[in-house]
């Protein structure tokens, strides 16, 4: 089967893990394999597959970098690479760049078959995730908007709310909105209040089935 992709970075630090990875992707699916900082990997034009590296981030560093690879718009595929089992990272769904995922367990046959679908425009995500977001997408189109709950929002918080359904950190929402992020986590620590959650994961399903997906894009 002729590959979609010709070029494979991986993004992250250029470590010996990263090193034999990369000797892998080689050996195993011929195709050019490189490691680029985050910044470089925003530079990269045309169709690319991108393995964000993750190990060692917390959610919010993955939603910004994942947010950096997604932003201008170029056709990039992108897969977490090295991600703990324990991330709760299913909402990152909603980035259409996002496509696989690879977990620090992931054996080296499992990693190479998953890069090759990859590479030939297919997915290669957790049966857990595609589950879960299954759900969270029929919610949203069968539980209705419900007036009541988003009048109890201010303003600002349904916009806050918005943009955290987008997938933005707290950096790029006051960034957005103009304001401080001590502003932004307290707007945050209002809505949860109000909605009656208290994660970042369950405010953006909140939002999926309460706003609706024309109102949380």
């Amino acid at each position: 089967m002729e590959l979609t992709m010709r070029h494979v970075y991986i993004v992250g630090r250029n470590t010996l893990q990263n090193n034999l990875l990369c000797k892998l992707i080689q050996a195993g699916c011929s195709v050019q394999t490189s490691i680029v900082t985050l910044a470089a990997a925003k530079q990269i034009e045309g169709e690319a597959l991108l393995l964000l590296d993750v190990s060692g981030m917390d959610e919010e560093q993955v939603l910004t970098s994942l947010h950096a690879c997604h932003e201008d718009g170029f056709p990039r595929t992108v897969a977490l690479l090295q991600a703990h089992q324990d991330h709760p990272l299913q909402h990152l769904m909603m980035f259409p760049c996002l496509r696989g995922l690879f977990y620090e367990t992931s054996s080296e046959e499992e990693f190479v078959r998953g890069v090759s679908a990859l590479l030939n425009g297919e997915h290669w995500l957790p049966r857990r995730w595609l589950g879960a977001y299954l759900e969270s997408t029929r919610l949203s189109y069968t539980v209705p908007w419900a007036p009541d709950s988003t009048d109890l929002l201010t303003c600002k918080e349904q916009k806050v709310l918005s943009l955290l359904a987008e997938g933005l950190s707290n950096t790029s929402i006051a960034e957005r909105m103009h304001i401080s992020q001590h502003t932004v986590k307290t707007h945050l620590h209002n809505l949860f209040r109000k909605i009656g959650v208290n994660s970042r994961v369950n405010a953006v399903r909140w939002a999926m089935a309460n706003l609706g997906p024309e109102r949380v894009s």
